[in-house]
């Protein structure tokens, strides 16, 4: 995929579906971060004040495909020429149990980056001017500043964060090993490692889509240079290591 995200067609035509006025809709997540980095796009996930119903009106009058599987959560995901667009609508999670919460849909935009793990994932940003393809970020905790400077920050506390939803563990080592330039924060590695058994207890399917994650970086191997970290991994997914060894960029569960 491009490295421009107006390069792109069936970008900018989600974009101007799910705005028909401005601002109800912005670019998150993975897109942004490659759009900072000038990095290739991958995934291209939008965050949007419609709730899903709207969303789904809105796909079906301009006959394109979706899937709501995860719908429940806010996610309706559209289909343009094989490309695959991750709809959420802004929401707050509510009574967090270390993985689900009750969900909230809102329109405020500082409510749904309040429930985000990292600074470099509460990153929005829209065209102001699509045809002269001149982007504005909305950028709450200074998440562009840390992703440029190679910084992994929790939003809130990380322990907070960690109880919320035990996931985001794995999450940073993945963000970690793509973009830091510093060593491991000890007190976030600490905080982690004393909530294992709870990562190890995400589900099988959860656990290898995160695994598969970080297996694939181009850097994954960096792990085996922090014995407590590979020793974390190995614990929670038995062979870690040897896959990891044997993997080089091909992980097949």
């Amino acid at each position: 995929m491009a490295n421009n995200l107006i390069a792109i067609p069936e970008v900018k035509k989600i974009y101007e579906l799910l705005n028909p006025k401005p601002d109800l809709t912005r670019f998150v997540g993975g897109c942004v971060r490659d759009i900072i980095l000038n990095d290739k796009i991958g995934d291209i996930d939008l965050a949007t004040i419609l709730n899903p119903e709207e969303v789904i009106i809105n796909l079906q009058s301009n006959k394109i495909e979706f899937k709501k599987d995860a719908i429940n959560f806010g996610v309706v995901t559209a289909i343009i020429n094989n490309i695959s667009f991750e709809i959420t609508t802004l929401r707050q999670d509510l009574f967090p149990d270390g993985r689900y919460a009750k969900i909230v849909f809102t329109k405020d935009w500082k409510i749904d980056a309040q429930r985000r793990d990292f600074t470099i994932n509460a990153i929005y940003c829209g065209w102001t001017d699509i045809d002269e393809n001149t982007i504005n970020f909305w950028d709450p905790y200074n998440g562009k500043k840390d992703l440029i400077e190679g910084k992994i920050k929790f939003i809130s506390d990380p322990e907070i964060s960690l109880q919320e939803d035990y996931v985001r563990a794995l999450r940073y080592f993945r963000f970690f090993y793509k973009y830091s330039r510093f060593p491991h924060d000890c007190n976030i590695l600490d905080k982690i490692f004393k909530y294992k058994k709870n990562i190890k207890n995400i589900s099988n399917k959860r656990l290898e889509k995160e695994i598969k994650k970080i297996l694939l970086l181009k850097n994954s191997r960096d792990i085996l240079q922090d014995k407590n970290v590979l020793d974390l991994f190995v614990y929670i997914y038995p062979g870690f290591d040897k896959v990891l060894n044997s993997s080089l960029g091909k992980v097949d569960f």
